[in-house]
């Protein structure tokens, strides 16, 4: 009986966490597309133009967090456009502890 108890609780712990870090996944992949959808893009040849691009790709896909705070936009030494994706994201998984999931990501055409 106590192995069954302990296996349900671990069991639980294991879908807790899924279901915290399921939505981070999620919105990290929103984000990376978001980069390459607009690195891709020929037409944008300014830095102020990727990142006005970035913030309207941003609001349509309901991304909270600010592109300027997450993203660099630079040229690489052949001249293409790089982007990259540097956050990490914290949830609270229960009482005092927290689950991190760190982002680093570098985009480029």
């Amino acid at each position: 009986m106590f192995k069954l108890i302990v296996t349900m609780a671990i069991a639980g712990v294991v879908v807790l966490m899924g279901i915290q870090f399921i939505p981070v996944y999620i919105q990290n992949h929103a984000i990376t597309k978001v980069a390459q959808d607009v690195v891709s893009q020929d037409d944008l040849n300014s830095k102020r133009a990727i990142v006005k691009r970035v913030e309207e790709l941003f609001r349509l896909n309901d991304i909270p967090q600010s592109p300027k705070d997450i993203m660099t936009v630079e040229r690489d030494n052949k001249g293409k456009w790089v982007v990259g994706v540097k956050y990490e994201e914290r949830r609270k998984l229960m009482y005092n502890l927290e689950l991190v999931a760190a982002f680093d990501d570098q985009i480029t055409n």
